[in-house]
């Protein structure tokens, strides 16, 4: 079967798999990231495409990165051959993407083959039929690749209630030097567990938040003590949530500081307390790698 129709129809049928249980552990690097040659924008067809790259070339100004960009007129679907030539010909790079859901099972096939190293994958959401109309969920190797905690700060003033989860494939940090994130308005919990989780709530009780994340029971949680935590620094904002994002994943592929918690998996969320803003619904795929 050609790759194009394979492709095609594993997009149809796991597009929806993907976004609900993550990718699976297999496409992660295993070994420490390097720094990468160069940078490369890859955008795959997403309406979100242009406003994403806005972001990313804001994250990436003053930076001594050069941000190449390839666009895919037609999306991934009719550009699969130059997508492989891309992966073929720029290695050393780190390569930034986005695109819709269906196209990224089918760019997980391409580098898979290519041996690419995938260091974060972010699925990204908004809509008006839910409490919370900004929702986003990453996938990352380590903390070092995280910007959860950088996309929270940018979201808290303008862009309305959100929640925001990351899940972290290396062991977190050393425990007995405990680490955490803190910004004005987030009171911050932690979960118990050897495997710690951290919740970061704003405009809403521990109760609300673990509900909304299935963030098991109510005991076990713990305030995380204010001397523990580190606050980011927010450079850029904007009003548009897409532009957000590729700030922030622009920032993140760039190794630009962030806050390393001691934790596997953190979560922020944020009920806004003046009324949601209206903003135009769309839902995209966002990865980090090296090539």
């Amino acid at each position: 079967m050609e790759i194009d129709r394979r492709s095609l129809m594993k997009g149809m049928l796991a597009s929806g798999a993907l976004l609900a249980l993550g990718p699976p552990p297999w496409i992660f690097a295993d070994s420490p990231a390097r720094r990468p040659k160069h940078c490369v924008l890859l955008l795959g067809g997403a309406d979100a495409d242009d406003v994403f790259a806005y972001g990313a070339r804001a994250a990436c100004a003053g930076r001594t990165y050069d941000l190449q960009t390839v666009t895919l007129k037609g999306g991934l679907l009719a550009g699969t051959d130059r997508v492989s030539k891309l992966l073929e010909q720029s290695r050393g790079a780190r390569l930034i993407a986005v695109m819709d859901d269906a196209s990224s099972v089918v760019f997980l096939e391409l580098v898979r083959t290519a041996g690419v190293r995938l260091l974060s994958m972010g699925t990204h959401a908004c809509s008006s039929d839910s409490s919370y109309p900004l929702r986003h969920a990453w996938a990352t190797t380590s903390l070092a690749h995280s910007a959860g905690g950088l996309l929270a700060l940018h979201s808290i003033q303008r862009q309305g209630s959100f929640s925001i989860t990351e899940s972290f494939l290396q062991e977190p940090l050393d425990v007995r030097a405990p680490a955490s994130w803190s910004a004005p308005g987030f009171s911050s919990y932690r979960s118990g567990e050897a495997d710690a989780m951290h919740i970061h709530c704003s405009g809403l009780a521990l109760s609300d938040g673990r509900e909304l994340l299935d963030a098991g029971t109510a005991e076990g949680w713990t305030p995380i003590p204010p001397q523990v935590c580190e606050q980011e620094t927010v450079p850029w904002r904007s009003d548009r949530w897409v532009e957000s994002v590729g700030y922030v994943v622009a920032a993140s592929a760039l190794d630009v500081d962030s806050v390393r918690e001691s934790c596997s998996s953190r979560a922020f969320v944020h009920r806004s307390r003046t009324g949601e803003r209206v903003q135009p619904a769309e839902r995209f795929v966002s990865f980090v790698m090296d090539i």
